[in-house]
């Protein structure tokens, strides 16, 4: 959509400048062009709207946050480690659990096209959107192998996948992290039980 935007500013922009910045040497226009392309990088660049699908190849940022085209958007509905984060496995040893779940993410993409559908601001700002790559929720996807959890104050949908990970003790649940969830705020949690993963249900 956006691009179809930016194709009409060119026009309009390319007429006005023709209009109302006339030469000397026969009324061509002194700055046509530069109009045009600055109303194209304008359009282009706009924030993603409501109900816009955003289609085409990823770049991975980290286990949720990825960026299509000129738009950085946050996957709805789970959080993930950040790129740099490090969580302890079951033997107690240190490991980037952030480089595996954007590696685990990137995998699953590879080089298919994805189409996100947005869903409103994060609380940073990002956009939130589902995305998929074909009829598979990314979102799901993550969680269901364990990398990501559910963000049960924005969805109650990947509950059960949740369920299935901290039961067959994959991804992160097979040793100790810090509640994505509750990240910013930095509150440290005990080892994942049982009892984590009913209250996303409540």
């Amino acid at each position: 959509m956006s691009l179809i935007v930016g194709i009409l500013l060119t026009c309009v922009a390319g007429l006005a400048g023709t209009l109302l910045c006339p030469d000397d040497r026969g009324g061509r226009a002194k700055l046509p062009l530069l109009a045009a392309l600055l109303s194209g990088g304008l359009a282009w660049h706009a924030p993603a709207r409501a109900g816009e699908v955003l289609r085409g190849p990823a770049q991975v940022i980290d286990g949720e946050t990825l960026r299509v085209g000129a738009h950085q958007i946050s996957l709805f509905g789970i959080a993930a480690p950040e790129a740099d984060a490090t969580c302890s496995n079951a033997q107690d040893q240190p490991y980037p659990c952030g480089r595996a779940a954007a590696l685990a993410l990137a995998a699953r993409i590879g080089s298919a096209p994805i189409a996100c559908e947005p869903h409103g601001d994060g609380a940073d700002g990002t956009g939130l959107a589902l995305c998929r790559v074909g009829d598979a929720d990314l979102g799901a996807w993550m969680v269901a192998q364990g990398f990501a959890v559910p963000d049960r104050a924005a969805t109650l949908d990947y509950t059960k996948a949740a369920e299935r990970a901290w039961a067959r003790r994959q991804g992160l649940w097979s040793g100790v992290f810090q509640d994505l969830t509750e990240r910013r705020t930095r509150k440290p949690t005990a080892v994942p039980d049982r009892t984590a993963i009913q209250a996303w249900s409540e």
